[in-house]
């Protein structure tokens, strides 16, 4: 029942499908829906003003038909409701709830905190600004002329009404601001994790294979263990560019990519190098056998089919670690090897000369 229920929510209200506007405003309309029950009951049970609670009844009432319209029609009332929140219902409660003795101030920073969300640009300045003069505007009504506003019954009845609405909108600003901090977070992760990513074939990019073989080096120079650096270069690929066309050529990249990564173990680490060669460090965590494994990359590639039954090879340079190496003789020996295996005729693996 309960993953039921968590699913509806997700589908119909906050699910990542929808934009982040969306499921900002949904959390500010089922606070404010919410938000405006208790306040109603509160009102209607302290006889706070006819007006005012025939609005906010009237309020949950549209607030429970939208729940159940379609996302397609709440993306269309959502900014609406939020200016008719914003600019009317809480200026309008303000009246009705004591002005500025009583609680409608301070949901206006919910309200101003959604404006900010929401909208962008110049028109965000305009609508704020124009927000804030509004709220100015009923605080020096309500001082100029005082019958305007709706007291308080009493001093019991103003501290029920200020301990409910500051616990509802601290409360509401609370959800928000965890929420839209959460969001941050989880793009802040995805975005460093795409700053270390190649765009097209998804496999680490030159920068953070060079801060990685940075670390594997110092640990293999405190502990020992080797490990085995490849160079990887796709043969005649300037060819196959030049004929097929560049949309072609990532797609040789990409499907090359692909077929490493499922040969590879885990914690042997690719990354895209340069145009069309690859780097391969090869973990030393378990036994290993590099030659071997860089065998079966050069025969998997070499099987690959690609449209007119178009077939590529890979021409692949293997170097070991040892104790005086930098990152920088490393992988120029790798190259070197790599250049080996082109002079030898392509689609070979060298290790040495």
């Amino acid at each position: 029942m309960l993953n039921t229920f968590k699913q509806i929510m997700i589908n119909q209200y906050f699910g990542k499908h929808f934009s982040l506007d969306y499921r900002v405003c949904m959390i500010f309309f089922f606070e404010s829906y919410f938000i405006s029950i208790l306040s109603a009951i509160t009102n209607t049970a302290l006889n706070k003003g006819l007006p005012g609670i025939i609005l906010q009844w009237s309020y949950i009432l549209f607030c429970t038909i939208m729940i159940f319209v379609t996302p397609q029609i709440r993306r269309i009332i959502l900014k609406p409701n939020l200016l008719f929140v914003t600019f009317f219902y809480i200026p309008f409660l303000y009246f009705q709830t004591a002005g500025y003795d009583g609680t409608a101030l301070l949901f206006t920073l919910l309200g101003i905190f959604m404006l900010g969300i929401v909208f962008s640009g110049k028109t965000r300045i305009v609508i704020i600004g124009l927000n804030i003069l509004d709220y100015l505007l009923c605080i020096i009504i309500s001082y100029l002329y005082p019958q305007t506003v709706i007291p308080h019954s009493g001093p019991y009845a103003m501290l029920i009404d200020l301990i409910v609405a500051f616990i509802l909108s601290s409360v509401g600003l609370s959800i928000l601001t965890l929420y839209i901090s959460r969001v941050f977070e989880d793009n802040r992760k995805v975005l460093a994790e795409l700053s270390i990513r190649d765009a097209l074939t998804g496999t680490y990019n030159r920068r953070f294979m060079t801060d990685f073989l940075h670390e594997t080096l110092n640990t293999f120079k405190r502990t020992g263990n080797k490990f085995y650096v490849l160079m990887l270069d796709i043969d005649h690929f300037k060819k196959i560019n030049d004929t097929y066309g560049h949309g072609f050529g990532d797609r040789v990249l990409l499907e090359c990519a692909r077929t490493i990564q499922r040969i590879l173990r885990k914690g042997d680490v690719i990354a895209r190098y340069g145009g069309e060669e690859f780097a391969i460090i090869l973990s030393s965590d378990m036994p290993i056998n590099a030659v071997d494994i860089a065998e079966r990359i050069r025969h998997a590639i070499s099987l690959l089919r690609f449209k007119h039954n178009i077939t590529v090879t890979v021409s692949i340079g293997l170097a070991e670690s040892k104790h005086d190496d930098t990152i920088e003789t490393l992988m120029n020996r790798a190259d070197k090897y790599m250049y080996y295996a082109k002079q030898a005729g392509r689609n070979k693996v060298s290790t040495s000369n």
